[in-house]
């Protein structure tokens, strides 16, 4: 194979981005993809996934959303499709179905990347394989019958692809919602495993929660401003894209025939423990939503914004009189609750091991600046928390890849 200057691994966004401003600046390089373009969004999300952030956050270099619809959310596969015609149209030398499984030096000095198709060398070399690379499933869950059809998040497709009965998923983050909500609107019947994670309503105040997460500056925090490193890997809030955009959360989700429990704690073939920690979980979901509120409401009136006030159905997540006292059960038995699929929204982990150089932190996460690491010329795009809040998103991507590229022709250069 053509051995390029530069070696970007991984073709979502991130990469993507990278390429466009190197091809931007005339940098001869190559994208490569273990699957298809995008494979993330079109692979590894269900059928009536949509974006979770509005139409106007698509801010990819050269491909800034210009449709009639910025306040709504692209389908998965009108997205994908998008991401299709923007690498076609800046030329992304993309080789899809090349996976790379080791980056180290080679004799000569320079990188070597190694694929099943064969050694690739370059002078720079881009990861851009994200954060979100496997599927993290409980060891307990080698614990529960053979009967029960298992399934990680990412490969649940529709509610038709299941087998007749009842769903339990486990983990109730932002995917772990839409799923429970995609299922339960297609009359199955849902029980959730709920964990800590936070939610906001979908519009505050006549405006979408995520432009006024935007307008208070949550998207530029940067890492040094979150309690612990750890919490670069919290769970996503719960909102959903779907149906013009929807709040979704533990009452929203009750109140529409979701059974709730507290986080699982064992697996015994048929019989599942749950702890006692449901209120506790559900307290906390409410508190991040008051914050966000109070946020707003703050915001609106130090700036004298003409925002109305709340509606009842922007508030239609938050807990009513008497949400608190509706019991729950610590242990089922699956065959008892017709449970025939278990569905594992336990989030994701993540792996650089197959990189030779010594540039990760204690918990195994690439220590960069700005995506520079401190091996000259071995870069990463896409990482949660990289620079901003919004470094790997939609929203942030393009500011992130921009200047890698920019310290990628510096480098090449000097080189």
């Amino acid at each position: 194979m053509r051995q390029p200057d530069v070696i970007v691994i991984g073709a979502g966004q991130a990469g993507l981005s990278t390429s466009y401003y190197l091809a931007d600046r005339g940098i001869d390089h190559a994208v490569l993809e273990r699957g298809v373009l995008g494979d993330s969004w079109a692979k590894r999300r269900w059928d009536s996934f949509t974006l979770v952030t509005p139409n106007w956050t698509v801010r990819l270099p050269g491909a800034e959303y210009r449709g009639p619809d910025p306040d709504g959310f692209m389908p998965r596969d009108d997205f994908v499709a998008y991401l299709a015609e923007w690498a076609a149209r800046f030329g992304c030398p993309i080789r899809t179905g090349v996976s790379a499984t080791r980056v180290r030096r080679s004799g000569n000095g320079r990188f070597r990347v190694d694929t099943a198709d064969g050694p690739l060398e370059a002078r720079a070399v881009v990861v851009a394989t994200g954060t979100m690379q496997t599927p993290r499933r409980p060891g307990l869950a080698d614990s529960v019958s053979p009967r029960v059809r298992q399934l990680d998040a990412e490969t649940y497709r529709n509610p038709e692809d299941l087998a007749p009965g009842a769903v339990l998923i486990v983990g109730s983050g932002q995917t772990g919602g839409q799923i429970a909500d995609d299922l339960r609107m297609a009359g199955r019947r849902v029980l959730l495993s709920v964990g800590g994670a936070g939610r906001v309503p979908r519009r505050y105040r006549g405006r979408d929660c995520v432009a006024w997460l935007d307008e208070l500056g949550f998207f530029d925090r940067t890492p040094d401003m979150l309690d612990s490193p750890a919490h670069r890997f919290r769970a996503e809030i719960q909102i959903s894209g779907r149906d013009g955009g929807r709040t979704i959360g533990p009452h929203r989700l009750r109140r529409d025939g979701v059974e709730l429990f507290g986080k699982l704690t064992a697996a015994d073939g048929e019989k599942m423990r749950f702890a006692d920690d449901l209120r506790e979980n559900v307290a906390s979901s409410d508190g991040v939503s008051r914050a966000f509120r109070e946020g707003v409401d703050a915001f609106v009136e130090k700036n004298g914004i003409g925002a109305p006030p709340p509606t009842a159905e922007e508030l239609e997540g938050e807990p009513r009189e008497g949400d608190g006292s509706v019991p729950y059960r610590q242990s089922i038995d699956l065959r008892d609750e017709t449970v025939t699929t278990v569905v594992w929204a336990t989030g994701f982990s993540y792996d650089f091991s197959w990189i030779d150089f010594s540039v990760c932190d204690e918990m195994g996460y690439p220590v960069t600046d700005r995506g520079a690491t401190s091996v000259p010329g071995l870069y990463f795009m896409g990482l949660n928390w990289m620079v901003t809040r919004k470094s790997g998103l939609l929203y942030g991507v393009g500011d992130d890849a921009r200047h890698v590229a920019a310290h990628i022709a510096g480098y090449l250069g000097a080189g």
